[in-house]
């Protein structure tokens, strides 16, 4: 991927903070890991890896390693794990409340099976 530069030479910045929070919509999952940013933006891991870092420092995404895969979630304003389908819900009134409890439940589901099978958690 070829690096473009400003008007005083510098690299300008390809992938945005926000390029990297709309793969948060994109990707299966409550998770994303760098490589699902990387690939669906087409730049390097480590540019995904800072970017996430960034967000995570911001308090817009939080973190934790799973394995040997770092994997990265949305959060609210305070740092905490944000509820997509309640966000939904209030925002786009695409969800009633029992569809937005359910889509949560699933969510939770799948978050203790994925610690579950790849943290050794029981």
């Amino acid at each position: 991927m070829a690096r473009n530069r400003s008007a005083g030479g510098e690299f300008a910045e390809a992938v945005t903070l926000d390029d990297v929070l709309g793969i948060f919509e994109r990707v299966e999952g409550p998770v994303v890991t760098s490589g699902d940013v990387a690939d669906r933006l087409g730049c390097t891991t480590q540019t995904a890896r800072r970017k996430l870092k960034q967000l995570r420092d911001e308090g817009q995404v939080g973190s934790r390693l799973a394995g040997r895969t770092t994997v990265w979630w949305l959060t609210d304003a305070t740092g905490e794990e944000r509820a997509p389908a309640s966000a939904l819900e209030g925002i786009t009134g695409l969800l009633d409340s029992e569809e937005a409890d359910r889509f949560d439940e699933r969510t939770a589901a799948f978050r203790e099976e994925f610690d579950r099978q790849i943290m050794g958690e029981n």
